[in-house]
């Protein structure tokens, strides 16, 4: 299994100010995943609660808001979730698939994919 991270810059709804973080790329989330304490003090508010499912398979709703980040050269608005302490900050499919950005898994690196339009 191949690990992959990166660093994005996280920002306030607005896109005036924002703060880097490093996160794993995980094609198995759905929505990026982020520290509560960073988006609450980004002024990131929370839009509605979902279900989640974890890995082990447990249910556990989220909340989820949407806010500007800046990945791979490219500022894009997205979903987040609203992860509590010791929950892992992961870069999910959603916030992918909007910057048009895909994994090379040979070189452990985002890379820019071709949207499809059919």
């Amino acid at each position: 299994m191949v690990t992959v991270t990166t660093t994005i810059e996280v920002g306030d709804p607005q896109g005036r100010n924002f703060r880097e973080i490093e996160l794993e790329v995980d094609t198995g989330s759905t929505y990026t995943a982020l520290p509560r304490a960073m988006l609450e003090s980004l002024g990131v508010p929370v839009n509605r609660t979902e279900r989640s499912r974890l890995a082990d398979g447990t249910e556990q709703p989220v909340e989820v808001g949407w806010t500007q980040i800046r990945v791979a050269g490219k500022q894009i608005a997205t979903p987040v979730i609203f992860a509590e302490e010791g929950e892992p900050s992961l870069l999910g499919v959603v916030t992918l698939e909007d910057a048009a950005l895909g994994v090379d898994p040979l070189n452990n690196e985002l890379t820019t994919v071709t949207i499809k339009r059919y």
